[in-house]
């Protein structure tokens, strides 16, 4: 049987290629977990596989067959795929009006068509609604694959009505091995990466081969530290400057998350287990400065603030007070 191109999520990628095999492929399908953990790899190889047109089913996805060329260049008649157009949009109810024209007409190269929708926890309510209808009542050659953050973010209705596939975190060693085996990243550097990723491949993958992502990172670390010791008023105005960066917020946000997970660790059990250990006295700083009780508040106030971002809340008010709320810690001993 040829493997699928997914590192990892090795129960998710049998369950799906045991459903094609049976042709009891969902015809709805959720697959949700945090930014960049798989989602759009595992689906995307599953529309490989739900379209390809190689004889044995074994070898599918070929690669090779007309029908996965037409996949890879982004021209199958029998896909469409859909998702917000940037970083602030939300998915509105024309896409979705995309989506049943385009299951509306019988396949043209395969057997079945697929719907591949991203981001979908940032569809309106209209968009929502308008999906239900077809998730009612779909042609029997459809699929659709939705891509959420967390299915709580969606109306029960829909979740109720689709197939859900819960992707998890990755282990570090397994990140670190694909980086080596896969993209030939050094040894070294590749545990370092799959360490910071907090088990999401494809951020590792970027930090690895996109120029400027790892800097990034470390400049939203260097951020947070300014902040935490910065006045009010100063926080005010880096809070106005944030809010510009609309498109970066969401990553930003989640770097914080994690490093104030390390804040927690080492309050806790003296931070064995760190995934910042590179900056170790940064949290050992904020540590001395904080006490249990305000992370966790820190930490529910960052992931309230991802959730009200993804559901399209004003960016400034939304860190205005983020930054407002968080603790003042003396990072002159930096």
């Amino acid at each position: 049987m040829k493997p699928w191109s997914v590192v990892g999520h090795d129960w998710a990628v049998q369950q799906l290629r045991h459903a094609v095999a049976q042709d009891d492929a969902p015809h709805a399908l959720l697959i949700t977990g945090p930014q960049s953990v798989g989602k759009q790899t595992l689906a995307q190889q599953l529309v490989s596989t739900l379209l390809c047109r190689a004889e044995a089913a074994d070898d599918r996805p070929c690669g090779t067959c007309l029908s996965c060329r037409k996949l890879t260049s982004g021209n199958h008649p029998d896909h469409l795929a859909v998702a917000p157009e940037d970083a602030k949009a939300r998915l509105k109810i024309e896409r979705i009006r995309e989506v049943e024209r385009f299951l509306a007409l019988t396949p043209i190269e395969s057997p079945c068509k697929v719907a591949l929708i991203g981001d979908f926890e940032r569809a309106t309510i209209g968009a929502a609604n308008a999906l239900l209808k077809t998730l009612e009542e779909p042609p029997s050659y459809a699929h659709i694959i939705l891509l959420a953050t967390d299915a709580d973010l969606l109306l029960p209705t829909i979740v109720s009505r689709a197939q859900q596939i819960v992707l998890r975190p990755l282990p570090s060693r397994l990140i670190a091995d694909a980086l080596v085996d896969r993209w030939d990243v050094e040894p070294g550097l590749a545990a370092r990466l799959a360490r910071i990723s907090g088990g999401r491949m494809g951020w590792a993958v970027r930090a690895a081969t996109e120029p400027g992502v790892y800097e990034r990172m470390q400049g939203a670390l260097e951020r947070l530290v300014t902040v935490l010791g910065e006045a009010l008023p100063a926080r005010f105005v880096t809070a106005k400057e944030m809010a510009k960066e609309r498109d970066a917020l969401t990553e930003t946000l989640e770097i914080w998350l994690t490093l104030w997970r390390d804040v927690l660790l080492l309050h806790l059990d003296g931070g064995g287990a760190l995934t910042h250990r590179d900056h170790r006295r940064i949290i050992e700083v904020i540590v001395r400065g904080t006490d249990v009780g305000q992370v966790v508040g820190v930490l529910t106030a960052l992931d309230d603030a991802q959730s009200a971002l993804t559901a399209n809340a004003n960016a400034q008010l939304l860190v205005e007070n983020l930054l407002l709320n968080l603790p003042a810690v003396d990072t002159d001993q930096l």
